[in-house]
């Protein structure tokens, strides 16, 4: 079988259907592209493999690239292999992915940002920040939210948002605030209405007026999803057991967590007061 009819079956029988069923068949033709659409899945080893890797580094392909490529040629082989298509599954080495600076703001930064929302008549984007910081939520996420998923009709500690479509596919259940029960209970209208009913570029674009009126077009960094950061840093240096934080912001993996383990200065502090003691 050749290369990219396997893809199409992959499509088909796994991707099609799913969330970024599109982004990964592209990924998958850009592999068949790159190996050659012709090429007989049989045919493709080990020295192939390398061949697609090196081509991928010539075009400046950053490693997470790089790594969703060989992510979509594995699910391939392995669909040839359970199929009989091969005979062995070659082996395949990701590339090492920099973890990369994690950003997340100050107070001060946060009510900087918040007031540059409200100078330039966006309340309802400072509204989408406070909670995304005080809810560790994703903007998909928030965007998707309907009056239903909001449950706040209880005391404190039983106002919860519920989140049913997650990246990962596993729903989960946050506490809120009382800055956000404020603003949910101005925003509610309806069990099927959204919560907001902007879309994703009005906030982009309001993001970077923002970052532009504040100076801040350097920082790279300074991108919505570092309202997530915000959130779990914060957690994790208020003393929130990291597990905890885990479930919190939704992570399949506790590795995934514990990158924010290593920005809890207060945390090391109090051990070495241990040993002092």
């Amino acid at each position: 079988m050749k290369v990219l009819k396997l893809a199409d079956e992959v499509y088909k029988r796994h991707w099609r259907g799913c969330k970024d069923g599109m982004g990964l068949l592209n990924n998958a033709e850009d592999v068949c592209k790159r190996l050659g659409n012709d090429v007989e899945i049989r045919e493709v080893n080990e020295r192939r493999i390398d061949d697609l890797v090196l081509g991928l580094e010539d075009d400046n392909k950053a490693a997470g690239t790089i790594n969703k490529r060989l992510a979509a040629l594995s699910k391939m082989l392995r669909f040839a292999y359970r199929r009989g298509y091969i005979e062995r599954m070659p082996v395949i080495e990701r590339k090492k992915e920099p973890q990369g600076r994690m950003r997340w703001l100050s107070e001060e930064e946060e009510y900087r940002m918040l007031g540059k929302f409200h100078a330039m008549g966006k309340p309802f984007i400072a509204d989408f920040c406070k909670i995304l910081i005080d809810t560790g939520m994703r903007t998909g996420e928030l965007f998707k939210l309907r009056g239903r998923d909001v449950d706040i009709s209880g005391v404190n500690f039983q106002r919860m948002i519920h989140l049913w479509e997650t990246k990962n596919g596993k729903s989960r259940s946050i506490p809120v605030t009382n800055r956000v029960y404020e603003i949910l209970c101005r925003y509610k209208t309806s069990n099927d209405a959204l919560l907001f009913t902007f879309k994703q570029h009005t906030l982009n674009r309001a993001w970077k007026q923002m970052k532009t009126e504040l100076g801040m077009d350097d920082d790279k960094e300074f991108i919505p999803h570092c309202l997530r950061h915000t959130c779990a840093s914060r957690l994790v240096q208020r003393g929130v057991d990291i597990r905890v934080v885990q479930e919190w912001l939704g992570h399949s993996s506790i590795q995934t967590t514990m990158r924010y383990a290593k920005i809890a200065p207060k945390n090391l502090a109090d051990a070495r007061d241990v040993l002092e003691a």
